[in-house]
This record gives structure tokens, sequence and C-alpha cells, in this order.
């Protein structure tokens, strides 16, 4: 069973944004500060971790996000993570 890094960022406006491949998207502010990371190995587990830390209640998933993550996902997240370090010095 692969997982996957999965990230927390908030904004000075306290807007969360939740990030699945172990990097700021675009729609993560520049002001935004990485609040918690985790691993999960489904997107279902990840979500209900997030919905746990921001007392959400229960997080109802649809059928496909139950779906376990691939060994070929974990390898193509550890790769762009490589990448970044690289171009990060």
């Amino acid at each position: 069973m692969a997982s996957l890094l999965h990230e927390v960022w908030e904004d000075e406006d306290g807007v969360s944004v939740f990030v699945s491949d172990g990097r700021p998207q675009q729609f993560v502010k520049n002001d935004a500060r990485l609040v918690a990371t985790f691993e999960a190995s489904s997107w279902t587990e990840a979500m209900s971790k997030y919905y746990e830390m921001y007392d959400l209640g229960v997080y109802k998933p649809f059928a496909s996000s139950s779906e376990l993550y691939s060994e070929e996902l974990r390898a193509h997240q550890i790769e762009q993570l490589n990448a970044i370090k690289i171009e990060g010095g």
C-alpha cells in the first residue's frame, strides 16, 4: 500500500489550502505558511485527517476517492519532490 505526502497551508487571512502533491500549487498564496504535513494511503484518508484538523465533522467521500494510491503515483511524487530539492538548492 503506497502513501503520499499531503500538506496543509494557511494564508494570513486564515484560509487553508490542502495540497496533495507535496508542494504549493498556484492557488497557494505567497504569504501562506505550511501548518501540517502527513501521509495518507488514499484521498479519503487524507481528507479525513484534514477534516479532523479543522474540526469539520466527518468527511463523506465519493466512491472513487476511497481508492488506494498506487506505487506509480508515489514514485511520481518522489520525483517531483526530488526535483524541487535540486531546484531549491
